[in-house]
């Protein structure tokens, strides 16, 4: 996979897991907005583009992450954490 960068120690591959991480929830969490009203064709080529906007983001911070630092493989609790915490911080609580 070109134009991935492995992340040289354990602060900076955590500080691209969580950005990753948040990136993933806000995407998650806006796709219903921009659907909302399409018509089904346009609907599934706006969810297209956030999946595959999704899946740059694993493929390019999470994995790259995760595969130099194997410690830092988030479980469902740390994705939560990291996704609630993240969003807290954006908007100043």
């Amino acid at each position: 996979m070109t134009g991935v960068v492995f992340p040289p120690n354990p602060a900076c591959a955590r500080a691209m897991r969580d950005a990753g991480i948040d990136a993933m929830a806000a995407l998650d969490h806006a796709v219903a907005a921009a659907i909302e009203g399409l018509a089904p064709e346009q609907a599934r080529e706006i969810k297209l583009a956030f999946g595959r906007t999704m899946s740059a983001v694993m493929d390019m911070m999470i994995n790259p992450a995760v595969k130099a630092f194997p410690e830092l493989r988030p479980d469902e609790s740390t994705w939560i954490s990291v996704a609630k915490s993240r969003a807290a911080e954006r908007s100043g609580r």
